[in-house]
C-alpha cells in the first residue's frame, strides 16, 4: 500500500540520507519476506519464476506451474514494487508474451493489451481477459469507452497478479483466448499488515497503501486493504487530476470438517485518474517509395522536443478547459468537467470450495458489480495552422484565428500547429454485471492411469449503456495550451470557446445506447495421467444473448453560444431518441409542444436498431506434458478460441434485422476465432552454486478479425476484416547466486496481416502487425546486502509499424504510408534500506534516464512533416516511500 505527501520534506530527508541509488529490479516473481538480518541474505533465494507454485488462473487448481500444459506468470507484490509501474501497461510488461500497444503508462487505463501478436487491433483488451480471483472484471475487455482496465488497480491488498498466455484460455474462461489476467486477493492466511507512505519526488503526488489481515479463531480468517491518494501527475496537470481510493476485504470461514470454506468479499473504487492520448514530438524523417508508386515508407526517429510541450512531463489537458459545455442526453447545455477516467464500482461476492469425498470436490465463484462512471477528456493531434485557414467551420470559412482563454485572449493565433482533436465526454451509466463459475471435479484411478474429470457453467451478465457527447474543438497546440476561436473574414465568430458544435465530432459524437449480454457457458476438462506422461483435452460451449437497442443520430438545431470574444452560432447532432422528446428540449424558444425542425444530413443521420440475438460456438483444446526429470517437464497444446463481438458489433445498423435479428452480413461477423500452437520447456534447479528457473514457450497464432474500429484514421473503412498469423518465443528465466539474482523476460513476435480484406495495391497483406515490436524485454538484476537492497531493470523493445490506406481521390491514386518507429530502450532503478526487521525506506525511478521514447507507432503521423503525434512515455519520475510491517 502506499502513501504519498504533497510536502513531506521530513521523508525524503531521511530516505536521502540513509540510501544510495541503485538501478532496477529485483527478481520479478520473489516474494520472500523481508530479512531481518543482514546475515540471512544469501540465505534466502528467491522463488524465480514460482514453478512450484499452484497455478490458479483458468486451470483446474491442482497443478503446479512445473507440471501445467500451459505458459503461466505469477507476478508477486515485491516484483512491482521494485519495478514501481505508474500504471496497469507497465504491470503487464513483466508477462512474456503480452503486449501493451499504443499508451504510455497511463494511470486511468485505456490500454490496448494484446498476446502472442493477436493485436488489439480496435482497441482495448479485445482477446484477453482481465480478472479478480478469477471472475471477469466485465466480459468484454473492448468495451467502447469501458475497457476491462478501467475498472482495475493492483494494490497491497493483492496476494499476486498471475496469468496465463495461450494454454486453456480458451476452454476455462470466456472472451480471452489469447490471454487471461488474474488479480489474486489476499485472504488472511498469515497474519499481520503493513502501511506504506509513497510521495512523488519530481512530481506531486501522495499515496496511502494498507493492508491487515489474519486469524480471528481456527477457522475463521480475514483481510482487509486498499489505497487512498491524489495528486498533480508526473505530467504536471495544472489542476489536481489525480484522485481516489479503492477498499477490498474478505471473509472465511473454513468448515469443521476441515473439508472446504466458503467466503464473502467487496471491493468499492471511486479513482479518477487521468488517460494520456497522443501527445507531439519532433522527429528526423526518412521517407522512400511514391504516391504513385501505391507505397511510402516513412521511418521516424532521432526524436527531439516539440516546441513549447515536452512530451514526457506535460500534457495537452488543460487548465483553459477544465469545463466546457455539452449537450446532454436530454437535449440540455450542460457543464462536462474533466475527470479523466473516473469509474466507480461496488462489488459482493462469494466463494464456496468443499470436498464431498477424496474424489468429489465442489467450486462457486460468485460476484455481483455496480459500475457506473465517466471517460471524460481531450483528444491530441497536432495539425498545421495553415490548413486550417481556408477550411470550412460551421458552412463558413476560416480567416482568421484568436485566443479564447488565457493570457492572450482576444489576440490573433500565431502558431505554427494547433490541436484539431475533440473534447469526449461519454457517460457511462451503467457497466454492471453479474458472474457466476460453478464447477464439479472428480479424480479416479484405472489401474496405473490416473484421470481427472471435471465440469464447470459459467453464466455472466453484462449491462453496457451509455451516452458519447463528443464536440469538435480547437485549441493551442502547446503544453496547457488556450483554447481557439475562429472568425471569417468579416469577423463573424464561428466557435465560443474553442468548441466549434455539440456532439459533431466523429459521426456519433451523440451515440446513446443500453444493451445487455448474456454468456452461458458450459465447459468441461478430461485428464489422464500416466506416470511422467500427462494428457488433458477441454471443451467449452459459449451461448451469448444481445439485447437491447442503440438510437441513430440526426442534425440537431443550432445554438447561440458566448464567451468573452462574442457569440457564435453552433451546430448540433443529436441522439435520434432524443429527436423524439419534446421540442422545448432542443429548440431554444420554441413553443411547448411544438415540433422542431432538423434537417438531416446524409453525412450524419443514420438510424438506430434494436438489438435481439443469440450466438453460440465452441472452443477447445488439447494438451500433453512430460517429465523429463523431477525439476523439468516439456509440453505442447493445441487450441481454438471463439471471441463473441458485443457492442462494437451494434455500431453498424446494416447487419441487422427490424426486430433486431443479425442478418446474414451480421451473422458473418458475430464471432472472431483464434487458433493457437505451443510447445514448452520448463526447468528449475542448481547450476555454478546458484540457482536457475526457465520457462520457454514456442508458439504461433492465427486471428480472424471482424469489428469495428473507433479510432480509424479519417477517410478508411472503421469496419475491419483481416486475418493475422504470428509465431514467436517466450522466455522467463531467472537466476539465484548468494546475493546476486537477476531476472530476464523477453518475447520475440513475428505477426503479419495474412489478408486485410482490401484490394491490391491497397492490401496490406504480408505488413508487419500495426504497432507490434518484433523484439520486447525486460531484464532486471539486483544484489542484496542485507540492510539495503539495489537493482535495475532494462525495457526496451524493437521498432514498430503503423499504416495509413488513402483511397483514390480524383487528384491522387489510392497509396499505402508505412510509418515506423524506431527501438526505444527504458532503464529504471531502485533501492531499499531496513533499518529494522519491520520498517523499509525505498527510492524507485523510473526511465532514469529522461529517455524521449514510445511504446508503439500510432496515426497521427501526416505525410511531409516532421512532427509526430504519439503516445509518448512518461519522463523520469521518482518517487520514495516509508513501508512499516506490523
Amino acid at each position: 500500500m502506499t502513501i504519498q505527501f504533497r510536502h513531506s520534506t521530513s521523508l525524503l530527508a531521511l530516505t536521502a540520507s540513509i540510501m544510495t541509488m541503485g538501478v532496477g529490479m529485483t527478481s520479478a516473481y520473489a516474494d520472500a519476506p523481508a530479512q531481518t538480518a543482514p546475515a540471512q541474505a544469501d540465505q534466502a533465494p528467491p522463488e524465480g519464476i514460482g514453478l512450484e507454485q499452484i497455478v490458479v488462473t483458468a486451470s483446474k487448481g491442482d497443478k503446479t506451474q512445473l507440471k501445467s500444459s500451459v505458459a503461466v506468470t505469477s507476478i508477486s507484490n515485491q516484483a512491482i514494487e521494485d519495478y514501481a509501474p505508474r500504471g496497469e501497461a507497465s504491470l503487464y510488461r513483466l508477462i512474456p508474451g503480452v503486449l501493451v500497444q499504443g499508451v504510455s503508462d497511463s494511470p486511468g487505463g485505456n490500454l490496448n493489451i494484446a498476446a502472442r501478436g493477436v493485436p488489439s487491433y480496435v482497441g482495448g483488451a479485445e482477446y484477453v481477459q482481465l480478472q479478480e480471483d478469477g471472475l471477469p472484471i466485465v466480459l468484454f475487455g473492448d468495451i467502447q469507452f469501458g475497457n476491462a482496465d478501467y475498472w482495475i488497480r493492483n494494490d497491497l491488498a493483492n496476494a499476486r497478479v498471475e496469468s496465463q498466455v495461450g494454454g486453456r484460455d480458451s476452454t476455462f474462461a470466456s472472451q480471452g483466448p489469447s490471454a487471461v489476467i488474474n488479480y489474486i486477493s489476499k485472504t488472511g492466511d498469515r497474519d499481520g499488515g503493513l502501511v506504506k507512505l509513497e510521495e512523488g519526488v519530481n512530481f506531486s503526488q501522495n499515496r496511502l497503501d494498507f493492508d491487515y489481515g489474519g486469524h480471528l479463531n481456527d477457522t475463521l480468517r480475514f483481510n482487509f486493504g486498499g489505497f487512498v491518494k491524489d495528486g498533480y501527475d508526473p505530467r504536471h496537470f495544472g489542476y489536481l487530476a489525480s484522485k481516489g481510493y479503492q477498499i477490498k476485504g474478505n471473509i472465511t470461514k473454513e468448515f469443521d470438517d476441515g473439508k472446504g470454506f466458503i467466503r464473502f468479499s467487496f471491493k468499492r473504487m471511486d479513482d479518477q485518474e487521468p488517460t494520456y492520448t497522443e501527445n507531439p514530438v519532433l522527429a528526423n524523417v526518412t521517407t522512400t517509395g511514391s504516391i504513385s508508386s501505391g507505397l511510402t515508407t516513412t521511418v521516424l526517429h532521432s526524436f527531439s522536443q516539440f516546441p513549447g510541450f515536452d512530451a514526457r512531463n506535460q500534457t495537452n489537458q488543460s487548465i483553459y478547459n477544465q469545463q466546457y459545455q455539452v449537450l446532454n442526453n436530454q437535449g440540455q447545455v450542460t457543464t462536462a468537467t474533466m475527470q479523466g477516467i473516473h469509474p466507480k464500482e461496488t462489488a459482493f461476492g462469494g466463494e464456496l470450495h468443499y470436498e464431498i469425498d477424496s474424489n468429489i470436490t465442489i467450486d462457486d465463484k460468485f460476484r455481483y458489480t455496480d459500475a457506473s462512471g465517466v471517460f471524460n477528456t481531450q483528444f491530441y493531434n497536432a495539425l498545421t495552422t495553415s490548413s486550417l485557414i481556408g477550411s470550412t467551420v460551421n458552412g463558413q470559412t476560416v480567416a482568421s484565428i484568436k485566443y479564447a482563454d488565457g493570457p492572450h485572449q482576444g489576440q490573433a493565433y500565431t502558431g505554427a500547429y494547433y490541436n484539431g482533436n475533440p473534447n469526449i465526454n461519454t457517460n457511462m451509466r451503467d457497466v454492471g454485471s453479474l458472474a457466476n463459475d460453478l464447477r464439479v471435479e472428480g479424480k479416479f484411478a484405472l489401474d496405473a492411469v490416473k484421470i481427472t474429470a471435471f465440469a464447470g457453467w459459467f453464466h455472466m451478465r453484462q449491462t453496457i449503456a451509455m451516452d458519447w457527447h463528443v464536440n469538435q474543438t480547437f485549441s493551442d497546440a502547446a503544453a496547457n495550451g488556450a483554447m481557439l476561436d475562429l472568425f471569417t473574414a468579416s469577423g463573424a465568430q464561428l466557435t465560443a470557446n474553442g468548441q466549434a458544435g455539440f456532439n459533431n465530432n466523429w459521426g456519433l459524437g451523440a451515440d446513446n445506447y443500453s444493451f445487455n449480454f448474456t454468456d452461458d457457458a458450459p465447459y468441461l476438462d478430461l485428464g489422464f495421467n500416466f506416470g511422467k506422461l500427462d494428457l488433458d483435452g477441454s471443451f467449452r460451449w459459449n451461448t451469448v444473448r444481445a439485447d437491447g437497442w442503440n438510437d441513430g443520430v440526426v442534425q440537431g438545431p443550432t445554438y447561440a453560444v458566448s464567451d468573452a470574444l462574442g457569440t457564435a452560432q453552433l451546430s448540433s447532432v443529436l441522439s435520434s431518441g432524443v429527436a423524439g422528446a419534446s421540442a422545448a428540449a432542443y429548440a431554444p424558444g420554441a413553443a411547448p409542444g411544438s415540433t422542431p425542425t432538423l434537417a438531416c444530413n446524409p453525412s450524419i443521420c443514420s438510424s438506430g436498431n434494436l438489438v435481439n440475438y443469440t450466438k453460440s460456438y465452441s472452443s477447445w483444446s488439447f494438451g500433453a506434458l512430460y517429465s523429463l526429470a523431477s525439476t523439468t517437464t516439456v509440453y505442447a497444446r493445441i487450441s481454438r478460441g471463439g471471441r463473441f463481438n458485443a457492442d462494437r458489433q451494434t455500431v453498424n445498423a446494416s447487419r441487422f434485422n427490424a426486430d433486431g435479428s443479425l442478418n446474414a452480413s451480421g451473422n458473418g461477423d458475430a464471432i472472431n476465432y483464434v487458433t493457437q500452437q505451443e510447445i514448452g520447456l520448463k526447468s528449475h534447479g542448481r547450476v555454478v552454486g546458484g540457482q536457475y528457473d526457465v520457462s520457454a514457450t514456442l508458439f504461433r497464432a492465427q486471428l480472424d478479425e471482424h469489428n469495428f474500429n473507433l479510432t480509424a484514421p479519417a477517410g478508411s473503412n472503421p469496419f475491419t476484416d483481416a486475418v493475422f498469423h504470428s509465431y514467436g518465443l517466450e522466455l522467463d528465466a531467472g537466476y539465484h547466486i548468494a546475493r546476486f539474482t537477476i531476472q530476464a523476460i523477453a518475447t520475440y513476435t513475428h505477426s503479419i496481416y495474412a489478408a486485410d480484406g482490401g484490394d491490391a495495391p491497397l492490401s496490406l497483406a504480408g505488413y508487419q502487425s500495426p504497432r507490434s515490436p518484433k523484439l520486447q524485454y525486460v531484464i532486471s538484476p539486483s544484489y542484496d546486502f542485507g540492510l539495503a537492497r539495489v537493482g535495475f531493470s532494462v525495457d526496451g523493445q524493437d521498432g514498430t509499424w503503423n499504416y495509413n490506406v488513402y483511397e483514390p481521390t480524383a487528384t491522387t491514386p489510392g497509396y499505402i504510408n508505412a510509418v515506423k518507429l524506431t527501438a526505444t530502450t527504458f532503464i529504471n532503478a531502485f533501492a531499499t534500506v531496513r533499518p529494522t526487521s519491520n520498517l523499509e525506506l525505498g527510492v524507485n525511478a523510473t526511465n532514469l534516464l529522461n529517455t524521449l521514447g514510445f511504446r508503439s507507432a500510432d496515426n497521427g503521423y501526416t505525410p511531409g512533416s516532421n512532427v509526430l503525434s504519439t503516445a509518448v512515455g512518461l519522463g523520469r519520475t521518482i518517487t520514495a516511500s516509508l513501508q512499516y510491517k506490523f
